[in-house]
């Protein structure tokens, strides 16, 4: 076994995100609960694992990551509300007609945002040479290509898997919309996973080079920097543990 120390110092993390952390925790779990005991079973248990997966990611990463930087926790906290208890479990998918779109917009914004952060660290820490443009051009196309995986997983799982395991499920089609046709919601959804892409990865620009402009640090990458260093220290020269 080898030592292991977090590289994240909880110390700078401004309390308002701990609070923010910890309510977005409580109300998630609180309804997780709710939903397993009086409600929707499988999306109840689905929240609890999502929790559980947020507070030991050293377990799910052999150790390679100790803690989740916090803003990307929050992030993640979320997508599992909006999506895990209040769209799945309550059902807003199916009672607000637009609601998907809000979720395809909500994902593709934090994923473009998130994933602008991470390989402006690359960048930071000189194991990727290329310019913001190629970076917002690269994680756009990224967002986009996810996108368009996740409409391919919906299209096999109603065509392929709904009819034998949908009687089981919860879970429904998951193509289609109240308000237009499978085909029109599949391209809508594509179009609104750019915009959201395309917002995230702009808005990560924005905040990098203002934090830059006034000589600091982008918190969410400091975080992800001091996580990468400690990480590769702990990989090469790990002390064994007696």
């Amino acid at each position: 076994m080898y030592k292991k120390s977090c590289p994240i110092h909880f110390s700078k993390v401004p309390s308002w995100k701990r609070y923010l952390r910890l309510f977005l925790r409580l109300i998630i779990l609180i309804n997780a609960l709710y939903q397993i005991i009086l409600g929707e079973v499988f999306f109840g248990f689905l929240a609890i694992l999502a929790l559980v997966i947020l507070l030991t990611p050293w377990f799910f990463t052999k150790n390679r990551i100790c803690v989740v930087p916090i803003d990307i926790e929050i992030l993640f906290l979320i997508v599992v509300f909006f999506e895990l208890i209040m769209a799945d479990a309550y059902s807003l998918y199916s009672r607000v007609h637009y609601y998907d779109k809000f979720m395809h917009l909500l994902v593709s914004f934090i994923i473009g945002l998130v994933g602008m952060v991470i390989i402006y660290t690359f960048y930071a820490l000189g194991k990727l040479q290329a310019s913001t443009g190629v970076m917002f051009a690269l994680i756009v196309l990224i967002t986009m290509g996810l996108g368009a995986g996740l409409e391919m997983a919906e299209y096999f799982y109603d065509q392929a898997l709904y009819p034998l395991i949908g009687h089981y499920l919860p879970t429904g089609l998951t193509q289609g919309s109240m308000v237009a046709s499978p085909l029109a919601d599949t391209i809508e959804d594509l179009f609104v996973d750019t915009l959201g892409g395309i917002l995230g990865a702009a808005i990560g620009i924005i905040l990098i080079k203002k934090e830059e402009k006034e000589g600091r640090e982008l918190e969410m990458l400091d975080d992800l920097e001091t996580l990468a260093s400690g990480n590769g220290e702990r990989e090469g020269k790990g002390e064994k543990e007696e």
